[in-house]
């Protein structure tokens, strides 16, 4: 449905987006995330057609509407954007706003598909009220509706929870997904929240300084980061130094590990490994205590900051269950449990 060949997005002659290529198959739903600033949202508008490419190609069903030299104009591309301020019409009512773009349609279809988008969206009987009566949920479900009202080739979806509390934002991410999972509509979204990309697209690529550093599911951004940036920016967690041992394993204080062959490093290398919290666990048996620095209750589990003392006071995060209930200074008993080994040369930088 979209692919992007080598695009570069500039202002003033700045790069804004540099050189980034990925694909985005029928049906499925993506996402750009990142930090603020590293140009995801540039990259949307150029999808969009709201702004030129300085380099590269852009195809739409396998059709060119960007490139250096050639520009197919927005309402031409098929292509419809939720904005973060839902740039609903005040003047409307909710069934004139889905409607605005339903201009070759007869009325009895309009009204059908108003009807219908009304209850995908959980908002059955709304159809004559204005935006203003309307929660910022809600807002948002009728900013949905009118982009789909058309059945666009391509929905873009511009930090579209970013107005919504936490709460609310999660509940809504699923609906959203499940709404464009039945209408199988093609999804690209834009977001700086992990948790967002994770409930919402099957495929998320991780961007930074204008430039793609992985396009991959979930559970390899989580498991198997391209690099130190993404291995930092998807969840939590903390790098510590070890070295590699004439069997080619991990020696670190916190133990000995095996690490893939095929990786390329030897023995006497500087290496940094990626501990997450869930890869301390706590146990009362172990001869390896760690100080609690800090700690952060979470109902059924209380995330800990641990202070290694044997480590020259390097610090992990534990995610332990709540009935482990450990006061800050106390010492408790830990171990490592590494089933993938994410490990970077130590080079002392994060790309």
């Amino acid at each position: 449905m979209l692919s992007l060949n080598n695009v570069s997005v500039a202002y003033q002659k700045k790069d804004a987006v540099q050189e980034v290529t990925f694909e985005l198959g029928v049906g499925q739903i993506g996402c750009l995330l990142g930090p603020s600033g590293c140009g995801k949202t540039s990259l949307l508008r150029a999808v969009a057609g709201f702004e030129k490419v300085a380099a590269g190609q852009i195809c739409l069903r396998k059709k060119l509407v960007s490139a250096k030299n050639s520009h197919l104009d927005p309402e031409k591309r098929r292509v419809a954007v939720v904005f973060q301020d839902y740039a609903l019409f005040p003047h409307l009512t909710v069934a004139q706003n889905i409607a605005f773009g339903l201009h070759k349609q007869s009325r009895t279809q309009k009204l059908q598909r108003v009807t219908e988008l009304l209850m995908l969206v959980g908002l059955p009987g709304y159809d004559n009220r204005y935006p203003h009566a309307l929660s910022g949920g809600q807002q948002q479900r009728v900013a949905l509706a009118r982009a789909m009202a058309a059945k666009p080739d391509l929905l873009l979806l511009d930090e579209p929870f970013s107005s919504l509390d936490a709460e609310l934002r999660d509940e809504l991410a699923k609906e959203l997904r499940a709404i464009l999972k039945h209408e199988k509509t093609t999804a690209l979204m834009v977001t700086h929240d992990q948790h967002e990309a994770f409930a919402m697209a099957d495929v998320i690529g991780v961007m930074n300084k204008g430039r793609l550093l992985q396009w991959t599911d979930a559970y390899a951004l989580y498991h198997r980061p391209a690099n130190r940036f993404v291995a930092s920016f998807i969840g939590d967690g903390v790098f510590l130094s070890a070295t590699v041992d004439k069997n080619l394993k991990l020696n670190s204080g916190l133990g000995v590990f095996p690490i893939n062959p095929a990786s390329g490093f030897k023995e006497g290398d500087k290496v940094v490994f990626l501990v997450r919290p869930d890869d301390i666990i706590h146990d009362d048996e172990s001869k390896t205590l760690a100080k609690v620095v800090d700690r952060s209750f979470q109902g059924s589990h209380i995330l800990y900051q641990l202070e290694l003392q044997h480590l020259g006071h390097s610090r992990v995060l534990c995610l332990a269950l709540s009935h482990h209930d450990h006061q800050l200074n106390e010492l408790i008993g830990i171990r490592l449990d590494l089933e993938h080994l994410i490990v970077f040369a130590d080079k002392g930088d994060d790309a």
